[in-house]
């Protein structure tokens, strides 16, 4: 099935629809109307009024409900999530009584990007050190990251088959308030 252009195609479609739809249904239902005997006059009634209004909408609500699903599934720039990756959270870390390290396997991935905020207290400062975890002997500093209250610091890399460590940290900063509550959120991508 060929993606629809534009949604001003797509409605004139659906309206055209449902006009011929209309067009039809009435021609049927008066033909039915005539077919049926004189005795029957209550019926004629309520196939040509009450009948063909509640049919009517019956049948607009199976279109809306199918037009509803068409535009989800085959609908023009919807965006899906890409399942390609994975979202590492750390929530309400507190860095203040000792460093809390991490590893992270990210040989697989090509994107990484680290996010972090101190939550409390207010004007609260936190470290985030990222390492090479190429191999156990040389971890070289690659990114110092200075989190702070109220913003998202953010940190994007081009992986190159390595594994990464993290070292969070509050208890060295002497010019600031130590983070006691800190959110840290790693996203690695395949592309």
């Amino acid at each position: 099935m060929p993606k629809v252009n534009s949604w001003l195609t797509l409605v004139i479609a659906i309206v055209l629809l449902l006009l011929v739809a209309y067009l039809m249904l009435r021609k049927f239902f008066r033909r039915l109307g005539k077919k049926l005997p004189d005795n029957a006059i209550t019926w004629r009634q309520y196939l040509r009024g009450q009948g063909t209004l509640l049919f009517v909408f019956l049948l607009l609500g199976g279109v809306v409900s199918w037009g509803s699903w068409g535009v989800a599934h085959f609908g023009p720039g919807l965006s899906s999530v890409d399942d390609s990756g994975s979202l590492t959270e750390y929530r309400d870390l507190n860095p203040s009584e000792h460093p809390i390290f991490e590893d992270l396997n990210a040989k697989e991935y090509q994107r990484i990007t680290v996010m972090t905020r101190t939550t409390a207290p207010e004007n609260a400062l936190a470290v985030v050190v990222i390492y090479d975890g190429q191999d156990e002997k040389t971890k070289g500093e690659i990114k110092r990251i200075d989190s702070t209250a109220s913003t998202w610091s953010r940190w994007d890399y081009s992986n190159a088959n390595r594994n990464l460590s993290l070292v969070i940290d509050s208890s060295k900063q002497s010019d600031g308030l130590k983070a006691t509550k800190m959110d840290v959120l790693i996203y690695l991508s395949k592309k």
